[in-house]
């Protein structure tokens, strides 16, 4: 999967835009940043910490595990997880500008020594077997392509009865043929597929699922009220970010929400375990 694919998704724009959120809210590069502050910027996924403390509970995350996050982003998600559990968090990322600004985030908050973030491709990458507690991803794992490859990779390097938490994308009805070009271009699904598909190829790659949750009702709500909030903030945006960087945003926001609106896609939270 190259990192260049990725970039047509314009949530993936202009990785140091969180430094200059932090810059207009008095958070210079050189100023102390706490967890909790950076959290107002650094979810690229649906309802922030929520969607995290649902992780954390649903697999008990406990101080000194070892969690897998894939897809992980500004580091967001990793952060609050060591930050609110003691855990140790290996956060992989395939974009490199998106992994160096969640490192040095993760310095500054002084979480060095319990998340490691790491640049690679999760298909290239050497995880070890049966070495994490616990496996996490939030709206990354459809942009990865070999579906039964990466399911499998994520299966061994978990410990026995070690534990996978998703919140995904599906795809409730494919687009016309004519739609199809824009929706790869926006939304770059490279294994994005039907529920029951979703759920029979995660059994197929040995793993126990004990609790699922449809989304799809919840996020086609959360993305056209992201918009809306959006745009009447258009405003204070550009104030920051410029006309253009405006543009970017609010184009992929309409984007998503319209794919929900439309019964495109649907979301799906999940808890797994490793069989055996």
């Amino acid at each position: 999967m190259a990192t260049n694919n990725i970039k047509t998704m314009q949530l993936y724009h202009g990785a140091n835009r969180i430094l200059a959120d932090l810059e207009a809210n008095g958070i210079g590069s050189r100023q102390p940043v706490t967890v909790e502050a950076l959290n107002q910027f650094d979810q690229l996924h649906y309802h922030g910490t929520k969607a995290i403390d649902a992780a954390i509970f649903q697999s008990n995350i406990k101080p000194d595990d070892k969690v897998l996050e894939v897809g992980s982003g500004w580091g967001g998600c990793a952060r609050y997880i060591a930050h609110s559990t003691g855990a140790h968090v290996t956060a992989v990322e395939l974009q490199s500008d998106y992994n160096q600004v969640a490192r040095d985030l993760s310095d500054k908050v002084g979480l060095s020594d319990k998340v490691a973030h790491i640049n690679a491709d999760f298909l290239e990458l050497e995880t070890g077997n049966h070495t994490f507690d616990h496996a996490v991803s939030w709206l990354a794992l459809f942009h990865i392509p070999n579906r039964e490859t990466y399911l499998r990779k994520l299966n061994d390097s978990l410990v026995a009865n070690g534990t996978l938490f998703v919140e995904d994308l599906y795809l409730r009805s494919p687009p016309t043929p004519d739609e199809a070009p824009d929706f790869q271009h926006h939304l770059h699904p490279n294994s994005l597929v039907p529920k029951d598909e979703y759920l029979s190829t995660l059994s197929d790659a040995g793993f126990d699922i004990s609790e699922t949750t449809d989304m799809t009702e919840d996020w086609t709500v959360f993305t056209g009220s992201r918009l809306q909030a959006f745009r009447q903030n258009r405003e204070n945006y550009e104030a920051i970010h410029g006309a253009e960087g405006y543009t970017t945003i609010e184009t992929f926001y309409d984007k998503m929400a319209g794919y929900f609106q439309r019964g495109l896609v649907g979301g799906l939270r999940l808890s797994a375990r490793r069989r055996g």
